[in-house]
């Protein structure tokens, strides 16, 4: 059980709705979709040619506030960024109390790319080209000004909740007071082959807890949270409890009723020191695929029971895309801000329930509510598991 309480104290968001946390959440709030054609490379070839690339205007700021970094690294700095300065924490000033947690899928694969063409093209691959990619995590730590532990984790599309979950045992443990945890993902053309060859991508729309769901479809962006030990008056929400596991079941299918993501978040709940019975709310997975939505609907049941029925939970991959790496802590964020509004954003592409997903997705139209505890959960190839307990300061 948590017995150091640890809050958020300022939120960044960056994604395919564009850049700023309130901005995106008032247009998931008015029915946006952040899905679009993609056209930073040719896609016509795929299965899927549309994705959560940003918005253009949102591209073209961040490389000319961030022109020499990979646009991964610029995604991160426009989120960290704006999560500091909510907090009212200068950017880049010297802090030894300020620790850093980047979660990804992919990294800097825009440099990675870059050095394969240079292959390609060149015959040869000079070591300097590997610079930016090598020395990745110092540069952003640098950038913050982060003078405390600094670590990158990749725990597929679970990442981003798990480094909220590591941050705050970092916090705990008294190694910093301050750790700013950053989930991120860009879209190249080598992540968008690779993810198509997954077989996962829906050809059509993402559609969470539909009975004619056919897959996902990812986007990228950057999230973040700045995590404090005592945040007093600065406070958005208190991260109560967060938990990681692995299935150990299967590479790419989930467990047997997600057994997996039930366990985490009753690890979370416990780390919170709360029972099920607390929880008024959930963020779920949701990636729209077909196994994943059945088993994750089954393990809700499995932990909520009957009280299920009257848990909101939200769909928010069906508004922002599925961004991977960014994806926990962006729905993380979405939760904190639905909780301080007393408003949920819709699932959209939503038209009818799976029997087998029988919960309130909040189809169509958002919904005022007020809450006071929630609880998300995030899952990812090779059976990793993440879960955050979310409540009001």
């Amino acid at each position: 059980m948590a017995t150091k309480r640890v809050d958020i104290t300022g939120m960044g968001l960056v994604c395919s709705l564009g850049m700023g946390a309130e901005v995106a959440f008032d247009r998931m709030v008015a029915g946006a979709c952040g899905i679009r054609p993609i056209d930073r490379f040719s896609a016509e070839e795929y299965a899927q040619s549309s994705g959560g690339q940003v918005p253009a205007d949102t591209e073209d700021a961040l490389r000319d506030l961030f022109p020499d970094d990979d646009f991964a690294g610029a995604l991160i700095k426009g989120a960290g960024t704006e999560a500091l300065q909510q907090a009212g924490r200068a950017v880049g000033a010297a802090d030894p109390e300020l620790g850093l947690v980047l979660a990804t899928n992919f990294g800097a694969m825009e440099t990675l790319e870059w050095c394969w063409r240079e292959r390609v093209d060149m015959g040869t691959m000079d070591e300097d080209t590997f610079a930016m990619c090598d020395d990745f995590l110092d540069g952003i730590a640098d950038f913050f000004g982060c003078g405390g532990p600094r670590v990158q984790l990749s725990m597929s599309c679970a990442s981003g909740a798990a480094a909220a979950a590591l941050a705050a045992d970092v916090l705990r443990s008294g190694r910093a007071t301050r750790m700013l945890a950053i989930g991120y993902d860009a879209l190249t053309e080598y992540c968008w082959c690779g993810l198509s060859n997954l077989r996962t991508i829906s050809t059509d729309r993402l559609r969470p807890f539909d009975v004619d769901r056919s897959g996902t479809i990812f986007s990228e962006g950057a999230a973040a949270m700045l995590l404090e030990m005592d945040g007093a008056d600065r406070t958005l929400a208190v991260l109560a409890g967060a938990a990681t596991n692995n299935n150990a079941f299967h590479m790419t299918a989930p467990s047997v009723r997600a057994e997996g993501s039930r366990r985490v978040m009753a690890s979370a709940l416990q780390d919170a020191g709360l029972e099920s019975g607390a929880i008024e709310h959930i963020c779920a997975h949701a990636t729209g695929t077909r196994a994943n939505d059945s088993t994750e609907a089954a393990a809700l049941q499995d932990l909520f029971g009957d009280r299920l029925a009257e848990i909101t939970v939200a769909a928010h991959k069906s508004q922002l895309g599925h961004m991977m790496g960014g994806a926990g802590l962006a729905e993380g964020i979405i939760t904190v801000l639905a909780m301080r509004r007393g408003l949920i954003p819709p699932t959209v592409n939503h038209q009818n329930l799976d029997p087998e997903c029988v919960l309130d997705c909040i189809p169509g139209t958002a919904r005022e509510k007020n809450f006071s505890c929630a609880i998300t959960n995030s899952a990812g190839i090779g059976g990793n598991n993440a879960s955050l307990v979310l409540t009001r300061a």
